[in-house]
């Protein structure tokens, strides 16, 4: 069945991560408004894109100083309604 929710900025996320997870580096929420509604009617299995520029730099909630991350292993995770994709492991290599 069909269903409505909303996919609103404030219910999902990229993040990056430090490659054993245990440091939060850059989040596609930090330097953008949260607020506001993406509601879509949902058919069963649908697929959809979003997405956002990341410039390989940290962030800070608020969108404070920024860091350019070195060459190296990082995770991506991907959040949705509170629930987060497997991590992703992807290399840095400048």
């Amino acid at each position: 069945m069909p269903c409505i929710r909303d996919i609103g900025r404030q219910h999902r996320e990229l993040t990056v991560l430090t490659a054993d997870g245990a440091t939060l580096l850059w989040s596609s929420n930090h330097c953008l408004s949260t607020a506001g509604t993406e509601v879509r009617v949902m058919q069963p299995k649908e697929a959809f894109n979003y997405g956002t520029k990341w410039v390989g730099s940290t962030s800070k909630p608020g969108c404070g100083a920024h860091t350019r991350l070195g060459p190296g292993d990082y995770l991506l995770v991907a959040k949705l309604a509170g629930k987060a994709s497997s991590p992703v492991v992807f290399r840095l290599e400048w």
